[in-house]
């Protein structure tokens, strides 16, 4: 199951960059000793690369005006990779494709007997772990079991951050968290009003056995606003409200946001009292974010590339290249080199991915044709090279994975246009109304051949649009749910309205953060089914000292 819940010259700095880095020494020094040894052994190491993410991160939040939480904390994280055999035969086993799952702590000071001595004791037992799975009589001729592809050396380092964004002003942050939070303070059926801050910031470190050596950084700051609220007949219902940009002072100022929260306050006393959704089959009209999530979870789960040569996979685009997969009017395209689109900062972004692979942008769908799939550096087939879409949580191994999804049509139709088509579709098929998806909090997708090919999206606002004429209605309850290619051949037209979903992907290679950029979308049928209910009893006792007064 794989679930979603948000330049400088590389060698003009490399000589500046190696030399003032003094953890890249120390991992440099200690990569080269071990790759002359294991590379000489019976079962040789042909390849090997650590990855470490030296990152701080800022944690603060606010329930109800009420500072809950601050936290702070600075870690390297290793990753090790290690392949066994050489670049033409490959055969490691397919049972350690993705690595060891557990980040390695290292010393965050520059101690480089203890670094090394961390680097030596892990490094022995990852090579340990995948010479007992190695079998070099398994199927010498596949290549595209769990090997890599050669790469000629890359050096890239990233300028130092400047001083000034490595800190935050956290009593001004607290206040307007607390301010921004007190806003849910008021109703006792409110059970949760969280406003919460994270900003992550340091450096990526990526060196191996090929000679390349990296150094960028990552920044990244978010706001979530988490609200929930109790049913008069128990049911939890929350919505969520994330915020994206680069560092803290770039995010939505407060007036901003208090709107959104003032908004988000409304619509969750109107789902209060809201009818209770029905299953439903008909015709839908999907905001740009919540279609943003739909083609992320349908579509770009099914062109990573790496999951296409399981054969426990369904495969679904394996061997479509050339061929029709989309509406002709939608094009789609995966760029991890795009900092901003359409005004919104992109969190997907990145220089190199995780395998030392400059990132690139990618046509994966042109005129509804599929043209591309995102590739790590384990060949699918002959003849593609990766695309630099190989990408992991702390401690997992990369896989091809997304990075900044852009849906854009060539049939954009105006607000009115598309309600107009869904009035006419509702008349064809029937049907009293149809339905507008507003917000979605995430989804979940299955590729696998165990289980059926299915996908399921978990609106949290969606509305009643009825065939004669009726105020639209805020309806509760809904899941979405769907084969792909059924869902695909029921697209008719999108919107002019362009909206970025922001969130954390989670797959095979952990959680990462990703954005699906998209327009509106009318569908001509739709599944829906009943949520799975999440209910809290009334208090017994009343409320201490008029909390919510």
């Amino acid at each position: 199951m794989i679930r979603t819940i948000l330049f400088l010259l590389a060698f003009g700095w490399a000589t500046i960059g190696q030399a003032q880095d003094e953890f890249l020494n120390i991992l440099d020094e200690e990569i080269t000793r071990e790759f002359e040894h294991l590379s000489k052994l019976r079962t040789p190491v042909y390849f090997m690369s650590y990855h470490v993410s030296d990152m701080n991160s800022i944690v603060l939040s606010s329930s109800f005006g009420n500072l809950m939480n601050t936290n702070s904390d600075h870690s390297r994280l290793l990753n090790i990779d290690i392949k066994l055999g050489n670049y033409d035969s490959s055969t490691d086993g397919k049972s350690n494709q993705y690595g060891m799952r557990q980040a390695i702590p290292l010393p965050i000071t520059n101690s480089e007997e203890s670094i090394k001595q961390t680097l030596w004791m892990a490094t022995d037992i990852m090579y340990k772990m995948s010479s007992a799975s190695y079998n070099p009589n398994a199927d010498a001729s596949d290549k595209t079991q769990s090997g890599i592809q050669k790469l000629n050396p890359e050096t890239y380092y990233d300028e130092e951050l400047p001083s000034d964004i490595k800190s935050i002003d956290t009593k001004e942050w607290i206040r307007k968290l607390n301010e921004l939070s007190i806003a849910f303070k008021g109703n006792k059926d409110y059970i949760q009003g969280d406003v919460i801050l994270r900003y992550v910031y340091g450096k990526k470190y990526f060196i191996s056995s090929e000679g390349t050596k990296i150094i960028q950084n990552e920044v990244r700051a978010e706001i979530q606003i988490a609200a929930a609220i109790r049913s008069a007949d128990g049911e939890v219902i929350p919505l969520h409200q994330n915020y994206f940009a680069r560092i803290p002072s770039e995010l939505p100022d407060q007036e901003l946001i208090q709107s959104d929260i003032e908004r988000m306050t409304k619509t969750l006393t109107a789902l209060q009292t809201a009818e209770k959704a029905e299953p439903f089959a008909g015709p839908a009209i999907f905001s740009g974010g919540a279609s943003g999530v739909f083609f992320h979870e349908i579509f770009g789960h099914r062109i990573e590339a790496d999951r296409l040569s399981s054969e426990f996979d369904s495969q679904t685009f394996k061997d479509k290249l050339g061929e029709r997969v989309l509406p002709k009017f939608l094009q789609v395209r995966a760029d991890p080199t795009a900092k901003t689109y359409n005004g919104k900062h992109m969190t997907g972004t990145y220089k190199y991915d995780d395998q030392g692979v400059k990132s690139k942008e990618v046509t994966l769908v042109e005129n509804g044709i599929l043209k591309d799939l995102l590739r790590s550096r384990t060949p699918l087939s002959e003849g593609k090279e990766s695309n630099g879409h190989a990408r992991a949580y702390y401690g997992n191994s990369p896989v091809s994975r997304q990075s900044n999804l852009i849906i854009e049509s060539s049939n954009s139709k105006s607000e009115e246009s598309l309600r107009k088509m869904l009035i006419k579709e509702c008349k064809k098929q029937d049907k009293a109304f149809g339905y507008y998806i507003k917000q979605v909090s995430g989804g979940y997708t299955m590729t696998d051949r165990f289980r059926p090919n299915a996908f399921s999206i978990a609106p949290t606002e969606v509305y009643k649009i009825y065939v004669d004429g009726r105020p639209d209605e805020i309806v509760r309850g809904v899941d979405l749910i769907g084969t792909p290619l059924t869902m695909f051949s029921e697209i008719r037209a999108t919107g002019e309205d362009i909206e970025t979903f922001f969130g954390y992907c989670g797959a095979e290679s952990g959680y990462i953060p990703v954005t699906a950029t998209s327009p509106s979308l009318f569908v001509r049928k739709i599944e829906t089914q009943k949520k799975l209910e999440s209910n809290v009893e009334q208090p017994i006792l009343e409320e201490p000292n008029n909390f919510n007064k």
